[in-house]
């Protein structure tokens, strides 16, 4: 490659890494913990009820009156949901019962 194509190339690819990195979902450490809370907190019987579940419980909680709403982002959901999936059956039996359990175990890995 000649320099003044590496000159325009360097450029091109700074732009096109900062794009990607600007359009990828970020999540705050708050947005974190509450839907990990959320998720302990529902029945996990049911893994095809978990999405509803959570959604339910998030958007439930708004008020009527409230300035601003707060809605479920179903990819967070998704990663809470799948960080489940990823436990153990014996750490599954054990987030079931002990919720502080359940929120240490889901928070680990996100």
């Amino acid at each position: 490659m000649t320099l003044p194509k590496l000159r325009l190339a360097i450029p091109a690819l700074v732009c096109i890494t900062f794009l990607i990195y600007w359009f990828m979902p970020h999540y705050s450490a708050e947005d974190k913990a509450y839907y990990v809370s959320v998720f302990c907190a529902i029945d996990h019987q049911d893994p095809q009820h978990f999405q509803n579940d959570m959604q339910r419980v998030i958007e439930g909680g708004n008020s009527d009156y409230a300035l601003q709403k707060i809605h479920y982002i179903p990819a967070l959901g998704k990663q809470v949901t799948e960080r489940w999936q990823q436990l153990s059956a014996q750490e599954r039996l054990k987030a079931g019962e002990d919720n502080h359990a359940c929120q240490q175990m889901l928070k680990r890995e996100l």
